[in-house]
């Protein structure tokens, strides 16, 4: 028992980790290249989650009933690795003024990025969970995973923005972009390594089978009824990160001239708030994951994420470019990936005790396709309503209006079961 959890805890902790580190360092290097344009940042959203919304749906589902679970998750890790290849050489080649082929290499990256996130964020956690069932007898525990292998969750991160801040630093930006892109090629090696050699105990035979119906993609849907709370909870805690993740801690680093850090600390400051922001909310998601009314989802726990998400939001969404506004989009990233962790980690615990195999991906597989389409959502209603460089504004009032969503169903569910 003890050596199928250890397996769950660090392998959840190794992909968290150079999740964070790549996805930083990623945001870092498309909001700091001036010659991938001024609204790169904009732009990159926009096509990924286009591109996300197209692909991801359909690729983890059609991987996990071909392939199953476990190979699927190692094909992940693979699409990623060429995900990396390809954003490599289009950063290069921008910088030799190439801009209609770099970006046409990114895209095509992003395109890989996309079919990697839809098999891992569809299988990586049943592919697991089935181990350590496989192992044990009982379903896994991610509550308790995230309060494992912090080193691992913390350290990863952090030597990979060491390593980058330290060569851009240097002022040779572009022998330092190589640099810094090769350690995100090794960590895309490792855990394909990883990944294939803990899950060899359940790794099945390719299903051939070419009877998928159309019905059956709708059946996925029947799971939104089944477990409807724990549905918004995952969708708005997913969001949250997502936000974060894809768009909000690249803001960081094109505020930081508002720091006054200087020029030669710039990178090194930037990643260094960017890295406090994820080292601070992991500590809020182990501190919050350990108190007992943060443990299942109830309405006193999402009426605490709702009164977060307000407190932190609109002060966010107050037009503002100065150096107080760069702490409080600091404390947003902050505050809302500790929020995310903590409504995805307890809604996922609630769906792995109750739901069966096939409802389990079935739950992971619809709850990704609506957050892609949420996102996607509020940045086309914030674009309306907002210039392109102030996005923010209008996603901080989305994300107020999901979680009060959250927060009301939990209640009204609760109420009706009393």
């Amino acid at each position: 028992m003890k050596s199928a959890t250890n397996i769950v805890s660090r392998s959840d902790a190794l992909y968290g980790g150079i999740a964070m580190g790549v996805t930083i360092l990623e945001l870092a290097l498309i909001a700091t290249n001036p010659k991938l344009g001024s609204f790169s940042l904009e732009f990159s959203l926009i096509t990924q989650l286009l591109i996300s919304l197209v692909i991801e749906f359909y690729v983890g589902h059609s991987f996990a009933n071909r392939f199953g679970t476990a190979y699927t998750t190692i094909y992940g890790f693979i699409f990623k690795f060429a995900c990396a290849i390809f954003l490599t050489t289009g950063f290069y080649l921008a910088l030799l003024d190439y801009w209609h082929i770099s970006w046409c290499l990114i895209l095509i990256s992003f395109t890989f990025d996309s079919i990697g996130t839809g098999c891992l964020r569809s299988s990586f956690r049943p592919a697991y969970n089935d181990l350590h069932l496989h192992l044990t007898g009982h379903s896994a525990d991610y509550v308790g995973a995230f309060k494992k292998h912090l080193h691992i969750r913390i350290g990863t991160p952090l030597t990979l923005l060491l390593i980058a801040s330290l060569m851009m630093s240097s002022g040779y930006y572009l022998y330092a972009m190589l640099v810094t892109m090769l350690p995100i090629l090794l960590c895309r090696v490792i855990q394909t390594y990883v990944s294939y050699h803990d899950l060899k105990p359940v790794l099945t035979k390719k299903n051939s089978s070419k009877h998928r119906t159309r019905l059956y993609y709708i059946h996925h849907f029947k799971v939104i009824s089944k477990y409807p709370s724990q549905f918004l909870g995952y969708v708005a805690g997913n969001t949250f990160e997502m936000l974060i993740l894809m768009y909000a801690i690249g803001l960081l680093y094109r505020h930081k001239p508002s720091t006054d850090i200087p020029e030669g600390l710039s990178w090194l400051g930037s990643s260094l708030t960017a890295f406090v922001v994820f080292l601070a909310s992991t500590v809020l998601g182990v501190v919050g994951l350990s108190q007992p009314t943060l443990k299942k989802s109830g309405s006193i726990f999402s009426f605490f994420c709702f009164f977060i998400t307000v407190a932190i939001s609109l002060p966010t969404a107050i037009d503002n470019t100065n150096t107080s506004y760069f702490l409080i989009l600091s404390a947003f990233c902050f505050f809302g990936a500790g929020i995310g962790i903590i409504m995805t980690r307890v809604t996922s615990n609630e769906v792995l005790d109750r739901a069966c195999r096939q409802e389990i991906f079935s739950f992971f597989l619809i709850t990704e396709l609506v957050t892609t389409i949420s996102v996607i959502f509020t940045v086309m209603v914030s674009s309306l309503f907002f210039s392109p460089e102030k996005i923010m504004n209008g996603l901080s009032y989305g994300l107020i209006m999901l979680m009060g969503a959250n927060c009301f169903s939990t209640t009204y569910k609760q109420l009706k079961e009393k």
